[in-house]
C-alpha cells in the first residue's frame, strides 16, 4: 500500500512522513514538491538541484525504500522430472515468435497453474507468457514496471541447460538514464547519487531456476550461446513479497 506523505509538514521541516513512507530526507540532494491535492499526493515533482531539471513521478514509483537489490533466486522449487514435462508442453505450442501470451490475471493451462502455485511469492498475478530466445538473441537492458509494488517471476523450463550455453540474466544499477534515477531516489543509485552504472547480480537459466525481482530493477537477458533454445515462464505481478 503506497503511504499518503504530508507534503505540508515536509515543506515546514518536518520529514518524519518521508522517513516512514520509506522515502530518504538528506542534506538537499533532490528537492520533492506535491502536486495536485496535498491531502493526497499521487505524485511528485523532483528536481535535480544540480540541473534544475523538474521530473514528474507517481507516488507508488517512490515507495519501498531501497529496492535495487530486490532480487530472489531459488532452485529445485519444481521437481526435476516436471520441469522436462513442463519444457515438453511448452514446446508443443505455437511459437511464431519470441513470445507467447498465455493471458492476463486468470491462468487456463492446468500446467502453468501448477507451477504459479509453486513458485508465487504472494502477489496478485497481472498477466503472463513464454520467453523463449535461440542462439544470438538478446533485448536491451530495461525495466518491466514504474511502481513499487510490481514483481516479475521468472521460470526457466529447458532442461540440461549449462553455464557455457550462455542466455544469464543481468541486473543493474537503476541509473542507467535520468528518469531511472528520478525513480531510484531512495537507492544509492539516484538523483545526485553514485554514477557508476554495474551488474549487481546475475544468473544463468539453470533448469527449474526461479527468479524474483522488483519490476524497477535494470535487466536484461543476454544471447544463447549456443543451438540450445532457452525457454522461460514469465509473471507479472503486485503486492508484497515477503
Amino acid at each position: 500500500m503506497t503511504k499518503i506523505v504530508d507534503m505540508t509538514s515536509v515543506a515546514e521541516g518536518d520529514t518524519s512522513s518521508l522517513d516512514t513512507a520509506g522515502m530518504v530526507s538528506s542534506e538537499k540532494p533532490f528537492d520533492i514538491e506535491s502536486i495536485g491535492n496535498p491531502e493526497d499526493p499521487s505524485k511528485f515533482e523532483i528536481t535535480d538541484t544540480k540541473t534544475n531539471k523538474v521530473y514528474t513521478v507517481s507516488a507508488k514509483a517512490l515507495t519501498g525504500g531501497d529496492y535495487h537489490q530486490v532480487i530472489q533466486a531459488s532452485d529445485n522449487t519444481i521437481p526435476e522430472e516436471d520441469i522436462k514435462r513442463y519444457y515438453d508442453t511448452a514446446m508443443k505450442m505455437d511459437w511464431l515468435g519470441e513470445q507467447i501470451h498465455l493471458g492476463d490475471d486468470v491462468i487456463e493451462h492446468d500446467w502453468v497453474k501448477e507451477i504459479w502455485e509453486q513458485v508465487n511469492p504472494g502477489i496478485k498475478l497481472l498477466r503472463h507468457y513464454l520467453n523463449g530466445h535461440h542462439k544470438g538473441q538478446s533485448d536491451g537492458i530495461h525495466i518491466d514496471g514504474r511502481t513499487g509494488n510490481q514483481y516479475t517471476v521468472i521460470v526457466y523450463l529447458t532442461p540440461d541447460w549449462q553455464p557455457e550455453d550462455g542466455g544469464s540474466i543481468e541486473f543493474w544499477t537503476p541509473n542507467l538514464n535520468d528518469e531511472m534515477k528520478a525513480i531510484a531516489i531512495n537507492t544509492p543509485y539516484g538523483l545526485n547519487g553514485n554514477p557508476n552504472m554495474n551488474i549487481v547480480k546475475s544468473y544463468w537459466p539453470k533448469a527449474g531456476r526461479v527468479i524474483v525481482f522488483d519490476a524497477r530493477i535494470p535487466h536484461v537477458a543476454r544471447s544463447v550461446e549456443t543451438d540450445k533454445f532457452r525457454v522461460s515462464l514469465v509473471f507479472k505481478g503486485e503486492g508484497t513479497v515477503g
